[in-house]
């Protein structure tokens, strides 16, 4: 465990500097488009960490263009989706050893569960997912979910990812605007606790939408066999009664009756 944090700091403070390095460039628009389409099939780009940092340096100091970095993460997110589809659809996701194990794995599974049962809130939430947006992604384009429902959602879900990542970087550095490089470490951090802590609530969620789920179609089958229980036993009944009238109908105070009606008649018909 403390390895990884290692690294992970390691690696926050490469970012950093690269951050505060590109902030004034004006091509970084450009990088922010970039990262958010690639990490639509390869999720180990850091789209995410990129304009959370570059938010909190915009708070921090004013620039680059929040408006500029949301507007860029958000295209680009809709076009590493739908590429990400397209993908899928065309060479399915087993091409991708990252998916056929591990983590990987287990998303692709949450995934075609999700798009099965509960397709819309799915892909809002899969991108909060370690590998759930690159799952989602792949999966719905190989299983051949509609491109005609999945384009609006995809559009919505990376517009609120979007606002999201800028939202954080802005508050974080907010807090630390005389401070640039403390205000994008407090942003990063913030970031990566936001993301365990919304992966535990989505994972909640989902888990609760499963067994309500459950319950539903176990009350459903119940029904149903109470329905077949209840014309069962009335066909029974029927034929019982049917039964007994034949049986009066034939036995021997049937026999009885037809031969008084036969004296009877016999007795007014003229000689």
């Amino acid at each position: 465990m403390g390895e990884l944090l290692d690294r992970l700091l390691s690696l926050t403070g490469v970012l950093e500097d690269w951050i505060l390095q590109i902030g004034d460039a004006w091509w970084v628009h450009l990088v922010v488009y970039a990262f958010a389409a690639l990490d639509g099939f390869f999720p180990t780009v850091p789209s995410e960490s990129t304009i959370v940092s570059l938010s909190s340096l915009w708070s921090s100091s004013g620039r680059p263009s929040i408006i500029l970095i949301g507007l860029a993460a958000w295209a680009g997110a809709f076009t590493g989706d739908n590429l990400g589809y397209l993908l899928g659809n065309k060479i399915g996701w087993e091409r991708f050893r990252f998916l056929r194990e591990g983590k990987g794995r287990r998303a692709v599974e949450a995934a075609e569960n999700g798009l099965r049962k509960r397709a819309l809130v799915f892909l809002m939430t899969a991108r909060y997912i370690p590998f759930g947006r690159t799952a989602v992604n792949l999966v719905a384009g190989a299983v051949h979910y509609p491109h005609r429902l999945f384009w609006p959602r995809s559009l919505l879900s990376t517009f609120v990812w979007a606002v999201y990542s800028c939202a954080i970087g802005a508050v974080a550095g907010a807090w630390f605007e005389n401070n640039h490089l403390l205000a994008i470490t407090v942003a990063l951090v913030a970031a990566i606790v936001m993301a365990l802590v919304v992966e535990r609530i989505i994972a909640a969620v989902h888990r609760w939408l499963d067994r309500r789920a459950e319950r539903r179609d176990a009350e459903a089958a119940a029904d149903t066999e109470a329905g077949s229980a209840v014309e069962t036993g009335t066909g029974v009944v029927t034929g019982s009664a049917v039964g007994a009238g034949s049986a009066v109908g034939t036995g021997p105070g049937a026999d009885a009756e037809a031969d008084a009606a036969t004296t009877v008649h016999g007795e007014d018909s003229p000689a």
